[in-house]
């Protein structure tokens, strides 16, 4: 992004962005608190294809608008680190598990682990957010979601065999 602002003596100021996507916004704010906006094309910068005005409430209320007052779209990198934090496993029950023929509830692990069971897989059908009532039996899969720790928990508490690298 390439930002310029040049004093316009007796009228304002003029502000120009190029973004990176190489269209051009130009502002121009009047010392009477009038802003004209000016927007070109990629790569023409003669003529704009569109111009408008505003009074200092609205480009107060536009400012607001795009500096994220109103809505805030999630930050790409806050969701990658979410993503990084976030450990999904799909676990079969064997019938001599800990888990088969107990319901969700009665085996506590969300918490005892701090992990939840998000689905169970059984006989090709999917029961999503399962209730606590649900009861595991032998040949389901799990499919657990939680940070590094609670799955490393859940193994160690259900199966205490397993190692999580």
């Amino acid at each position: 992004m390439l930002f310029k602002e040049v004093d316009l003596p007796g009228i304002g100021k003029k502000f120009s962005v190029i973004t990176a996507n190489k269209e051009k916004v130009v502002v121009i704010i009047h010392l009477s608190g009038k802003r004209e906006i000016y927007f070109f094309e990629k790569d023409d910068f003669d003529e704009p294809v569109c111009a408008f005005s505003l009074n200092e409430e609205e480009a107060t209320q536009l400012g607001s608008i795009l500096m994220g007052t109103y809505f805030k779209p999630e930050a790409k990198e806050e969701k990658e680190m979410f993503m990084k934090n976030l450990v999904i496993e799909w676990i079969n029950v064997e019938p001599s598990s800990i888990l088969a023929n107990r319901s969700i509830k009665e085996l506590e692990i969300r918490k005892k682990t701090g992990a939840s069971i998000i689905a169970i897989i059984r006989n090709n059908e999917t029961i999503t957010n399962p209730s606590p009532d649900e009861i595991i039996k032998p040949g389901d899969t799990l499919v657990v979601v939680g940070n590094k720790d609670q799955i490393k928990r859940f193994f160690e508490i259900f199966y205490p065999v397993c190692e999580l690298e």
